[in-house]
């Protein structure tokens, strides 16, 4: 079977596995990305061949400044157990009947499933906010999926070549599901992580101010690296103290912040992340300091 319908996505050079941080052919990788329009069976062979994906970009420099759409969102499972593995993620319906291709990822091992969904839209998003909302509202309803896969002009690698297990569905998510879903994640998600942070009893006016300042604070709508930036200044500021307001704010994978948590002690005490950037993100989020005593 073949598809006919086409998608916009950019591709980028094969890899034969993972770029090193700091290395210096990120500077090339990035504006490597050629804008193209092709259908999800190809799509798929091109991620079979290691070709990374991303979305369109025009200059095609991959940045968030030059996003012009996206006609693809991607979910990562990376829990190394059987929950990332293919063949239990293709027993969930929503995936069953909206993904359009599901590969292990180039860090996968037999012993330590990790796979990567990819849901191919209908129509293409075109503001950078709404692909932001979009992803979020899929990483709400699939609660063991990486919450960085987010970033409008994040990309995703292809599988790993010669060793890529790969299932080809060939569905297609509708955008109106998206709009649909991104309404459910605004009005309940956001209700339960309001329930959420009544739990908390502070213990002082700071830690009155922290909470206040944090309701003001989406957890799922700021990116990965604000997100992190949130947990360092409480970490810095309460100590181990706070790590149940941490996890009542962050919304987690179980287990996900405590272990962030535990690898802040190596070096936070050198950290420049205080609560004053906290403080500074909650006012960029509409957020008044008001006086305590």
């Amino acid at each position: 079977m073949q598809s006919s319908e086409l998608y916009k996505v950019a591709i980028g050079p094969a890899q034969s596995g993972k770029i090193p941080p700091g290395s210096p052919y990120w500077t090339t990788f990035n504006g490597s990305f050629q804008n193209q329009e092709l259908p999800s069976d190809l799509i798929a062979a091109e991620l079979y061949d290691g070709k990374p994906i991303t979305t369109w970009c025009n200059p095609q420099w991959r940045k968030t400044e030059n996003y012009q759409c996206g006609q693809h969102l991607g979910l990562d499972f990376d829990t190394e157990d059987r929950q990332s593995s293919i063949p239990v993620l293709l027993k969930e319906p929503f995936i069953q009947k909206y993904a359009a291709i599901v590969y292990t990822t180039p860090s996968h091992t037999p012993d330590k499933p990790r796979a990567r969904v990819l849901f191919l839209l209908d129509t293409p998003i075109f503001q950078p906010a709404n692909y932001t909302l979009a992803a979020a509202s899929l990483l709400w309803i699939f609660g063991t999926a990486d919450r960085q896969c987010k970033d409008p002009v994040r990309f995703f690698y292809g599988g790993k070549p010669g060793a890529c297990e790969m299932e080809w569905l060939g569905n297609t998510l509708p955008l109106a599901l998206v709009k649909d879903l991104i309404q459910r994640y605004k009005t309940t998600g956001n209700a339960q992580r309001k329930r959420s942070h009544t739990t908390f009893t502070p213990g002082s006016a700071d830690e009155r101010t922290i909470t206040d300042a944090l309701s003001h604070i989406d957890p799922w709508s700021v990116d990965y690296d604000e997100w992190l930036s949130v947990l360092l200044a409480l970490h810095h500021e309460l100590g181990d103290g706070g790590l149940t307001l941490a996890e009542q704010w962050a919304d987690g994978k179980p287990g996900e912040v405590e272990r962030k948590w535990r690898g802040f002690g190596k070096y936070s005490g050198g950290s420049q992340v205080t609560v004053g950037t906290l403080f500074h993100l909650a006012q960029l989020h509409g957020w008044e300091r008001k006086a305590t005593g």
